[in-house]
């Protein structure tokens, strides 16, 4: 009766930190949905500092926008280790042995650098699928106009809020400094299609020629349909991911119920086994994260 009883504690411990795994996934999504324009417009501090898109601290600023200015490093260390912080002390409440706990928190604080990445990643893709529009638009815009800049900042106040028309306003506001080299750079550094795109708007306002409106089009149509193929890939490989946590999850609870067994209990208090299974960890974590980085290099 009393394995019974520790099995059935394991058990429901196992469920609540499942429940509250998830609890804490749908927060943090619900968190970060605030519209990412707002963020990058804030970064425009009192001060006068700019944050350019393509730095680290903007990246720490897309996932904690509270972070004091001038501090966002400080802010993402400090979120690193109350990460690993809390997944080892969490291991450790529910009794598992200190070296998987120590293993854990390590598991942790890497996490918190996929966290990061994760939410600079959804920036760029806002920031793409705007782009096919913003070009159909923009192609038909020179027709009209031969004066570049204004018809991208029509374009802009023309757009709902989002990255792509924030980043534009930054756009235009330097490149009306002569900072062109400058600002094609920074858009090919946050995705090679912004990049193609104002390479073509750059050109078009140096040499003008209706020739570029239809340069824009074909462009537009064939970024389409490589964002399409890429959003497709995506959801396939986030299905995946989906799979390879829902099974880490499932071991996980598998664990905590064989822990309920006094004799493996005993066998995993002796040293050699708990560095065995710290390093099955280790391992596992390792290979989620080597998926999760060849799915990101395979869209």
């Amino acid at each position: 009766m009393a394995e019974m009883a520790q099995i059935g504690i394991l058990a429901a411990a196992a469920s609540a930190a499942a429940m509250a795994f998830f609890a804490a996934r749908a927060a943090g999504k619900w968190i970060v949905s605030r519209r990412a324009a707002a963020r990058l417009a804030a970064f425009q501090v009192s001060g006068g500092r700019d944050i350019p898109p393509v730095s680290e601290a903007f990246r720490i600023r897309l996932a904690f926008p509270f972070a004091p200015e001038g501090r966002e490093a400080e802010t993402f260390l400090a979120f690193r280790l109350a990460a690993a912080g809390l997944a080892a002390g969490a291991l450790l409440f529910l009794g598992l042995p200190p070296v998987m706990a120590l293993a854990a928190g390590l598991l942790g604080y890497l996490a918190a650098e996929e966290f990061v990445r994760s939410r600079w990643e959804r920036f760029v893709r806002e920031v793409e699928a705007g782009l096919p529009v913003f070009l159909e638009r923009m192609a038909a815009m020179i027709q009209i106009t031969p004066h570049i800049l204004v018809a991208v900042g029509e374009l802009a106040e023309a757009m709902e809020e989002s990255p792509l028309r924030a980043w534009l306003e930054r756009f235009l506001a330097r490149a009306r400094q002569g900072e062109w080299a400058a600002m094609e750079e920074e858009a090919s550094r946050i995705s090679p299609s912004l990049g193609l795109a104002i390479f073509l708007v750059r050109r078009a306002h140096e040499t003008g020629g209706p020739g570029y409106g239809q340069a824009l089009a074909a462009a537009a149509s064939r970024l389409s349909g490589i964002l399409a193929a890429r959003e497709a890939a995506r959801a396939k490989a986030e299905g995946v991911m989906g799979a390879v946590r829902t099974m880490a999850l499932a071991l996980a609870g598998v664990l905590f119920l064989f822990l309920g067994n006094p004799m493996i209990r005993e066998a995993v208090a002796h040293p050699f086994v708990q560095i065995g299974y710290a390093a099955a960890m280790g391992v596992a974590g390792y290979g989620f994260f080597f998926i999760r980085d060849m799915v990101r290099e395979a869209i």
